[in-house]
Parts: structure tokens; C-alpha cells; sequence
């Protein structure tokens, strides 16, 4: 009798376990929620991320906001779970917000190798855009020219500067024109644009020439120099005043 009473005891604690284990996993089934997929909230505003997150079941808590420039001000800038995330309903997801971009000065590379300055642009927190060249008579090859944003102005951290630089492309050598009798301030200005460099003297004779007038250069005429050499202009001192024209 007793053991009868046993076997139906063991029975009836088993019956119990099978039947709290198979509530157990209903609750879990149904109550926990059904799995969803985490979706993409990243450059939606708060209100959109909002929405989205509740049609899904899911909930959100905003946690932190930092700069960002791919996300603009007053958007998700980064979630946790990400995107693509098998999760269940009720399943909080984390949100950053996007304070946008953080404004610096643009440094100043103008005169500076195009290595230099593109070190001098990193280590600002900028990336280097565009470079374009642009042959001159002064200066040196790969020099920076100019830059977009200008130097000093504010631009945010991570964005493009494009470069202008000197390629240095032009044919250094010049074939001197027949400067006498030219006005000297534009004649000093054309071969100062060639690369070449001007001394002026000079004389107190009129050589039938107007008063700041070039009476001899030196190289003469149809000689070849490089950027970078010398010339001699001898001006009169002498003689009337004239408006001076350009060349």
C-alpha cells in the first residue's frame, strides 16, 4: 500500500514539473514578445527614431550626444543595438544624438610645401580635398598657392580643403624683349611676372629720352636668360614728364 502511495506521489511531482517547465516557456514565448529585427534609426530625428522603434514594439533611451559630420545636428548618431539585430519586443535600444559638426580655424599653408600643409591639415582634424596646379613664374614647384576654406575661417572638423599649388611647369627660360624707351615701373613689373629680378641705376643725360625712361638694359635685347637672373635697366633722369602707359 505504502509503495502505491509513493508511485503516485512521484507521478503527481513529476506531472507538476512537466507542467510548470511547459508555463515557464509559454511565458517566455509569449509574454517576453516575439524577436524582431533592430532597425536603422541613424539621421533620424527623435520624434522618426521614436516611431519607428514603438511600430516594432521596441523602446528607446537617449544615453549620450557627441560631434558628428556625417549625421547633422539633432539626429541619431549612433545606436546600440545596431542595426540588423534579432532582438525581443520590449528591447531597449541606446541613442546617441548628433550635435553636428565641431567648427574649427582652417590653418594657414599658403607658402608651405604641399607634404607640409597636408600634414599641417590632418593633424587639424581636416582631410585634404582636391589639388589643383597652376603653373607661375615665381616660386617653386608644389608650392601652396591658396587654399578653400581660406585660412582663418571656420569649417568643420573632418571636412574637405582643396588645395591650389604651383606645379612649376612653365619653361624657366625668357627671351628678353627690346625694353629702351619703355616707362620703367611697367617694364619692371613684366619681368618681375617672367621670375626675373630688376636692378635699376640711373644717368643724368637726357639721351632724347622722357624722364623714367629705360635708355640701356642689360642683357641686351634677344638674349636668353632663366627665372631668377638679374637684369639691369639704366632709367633717364632726365628729360620731360610723360603719363606712363603699360606694356
Amino acid at each position: 500500500m505504502l509503495r502505491k502511495v509513493l508511485i503516485y506521489l512521484a507521478v503527481g511531482i513529476g506531472t507538476i514539473a512537466g507542467i510548470a517547465l511547459i508555463l515557464n516557456l509559454a511565458m517566455s514565448l509569449f509574454v517576453g514578445g516575439r524577436q524582431v529585427t533592430v532597425p536603422d534609426i541613424r539621421g533620424l530625428d527623435s520624434g522618426a527614431a521614436i516611431a519607428t522603434l514603438d511600430g516594432l514594439g521596441l523602446r528607446s533611451e537617449l544615453v549620450d550626444e557627441h560631434f558628428s559630420v556625417e549625421y547633422p545636428e539633432s539626429t541619431v548618431a549612433d545606436q546600440n543595438p545596431l542595426p540588423g539585430r534579432i532582438v525581443k519586443q520590449g528591447r531597449k535600444v541606446l541613442v546617441t544624438m548628433s550635435k553636428g559638426g565641431e567648427f574649427y580655424d582652417v590653418p594657414y599653408c599658403i607658402g608651405k610645401p604641399l607634404r607640409t600643409a597636408r600634414i599641417i591639415l590632418e593633424r587639424a582634424g581636416f582631410v585634404v580635398g582636391s589639388v589643383a596646379r597652376v603653373p607661375l613664374a615665381r616660386g617653386y614647384p608644389e608650392e601652396v598657392l591658396s587654399t578653400e576654406p581660406m585660412p582663418g575661417s571656420k569649417a568643420v572638423r573632418g571636412s574637405l580643403v582643396n588645395i591650389l599649388v604651383n606645379n612649376g611647369a612653365r619653361d624657366p627660360r625668357v627671351i628678353l624683349p627690346d625694353l629702351r624707351d619703355h616707362a620703367y615701373l611697367p617694364v619692371k613689373m613684366r619681368l618681375e611676372r617672367l621670375g626675373l629680378f630688376v636692378k635699376e641705376t640711373s644717368v643724368d643725360e637726357e639721351f632724347n629720352a622722357l624722364r623714367s625712361r629705360v635708355v640701356l638694359q642689360r642683357p641686351a635685347a634677344g638674349f636668353v636668360v632663366s627665372r631668377g637672373d638679374t637684369v639691369l635697366l639704366v632709367i633717364s633722369s632726365r628729360g620731360e614728364e610723360e603719363e606712363e602707359q603699360s606694356l
